[in-house]
């Protein structure tokens, strides 16, 4: 039987971080991510997040910096694999691949994250960028190795 439902662990650790009261990594803090603000919906195997880019990362006028894609990315991909975890599992990154198609612009850009495939100890997970006009800005694909708990993040589930 497949689950299609957050797991206790996660149902709890998401309200959390919906929130604001995760303790947020410093990484995050530091780049200025606020799932806290950005994540609109989250099931089991998927995440909306919903950033309004003021330009503020910008590169170039109207250009968001490709690491600054990369970062949000990999947090969004991250929380993805998250909603897909049982009671007791974590997850640590093995791959990111950014692949930005078009220049990211200003305005509002909704990421959409989705599970491919999650095994026993792996899973696949993609997002996808678009601007206010649905143009597709980048493609993100991250492979994620699940793990016990205990041997990642002792202590629990930040």
């Amino acid at each position: 039987m497949s689950r299609t439902e957050l797991s206790a662990q996660q149902q709890a650790f998401f309200a959390r971080l919906k929130k604001g009261e995760w303790e947020m990594p410093v990484a995050l803090r530091n780049l200025g991510i606020r799932p806290d603000l950005w994540l609109k919906d989250v099931s089991y195997g998927r995440t909306l997040y919903e950033w309004p880019n003021t330009g503020d990362r910008d590169i170039q006028p109207g250009r968001v910096f490709g690491g600054w894609v990369a970062a949000l990315s990999d947090h969004i991909v991250s929380m993805t694999m998250a909603s897909a975890l049982e009671d007791g599992e974590w997850f640590t990154t093995m791959e990111v691949q950014t692949r930005i198609l078009r220049p990211v612009p200003n305005g509002l850009i909704t990421i959409e994250g989705r599970l491919v495939s999650r095994g026993r100890t792996t899973g696949l997970v993609e997002a996808d960028w678009r601007d206010d006009k649905g143009r597709h800005l980048a493609r993100i694909t991250a492979a994620k190795a699940i793990r016990d708990m205990q041997e990642l993040r002792p202590g629990g589930v930040g």
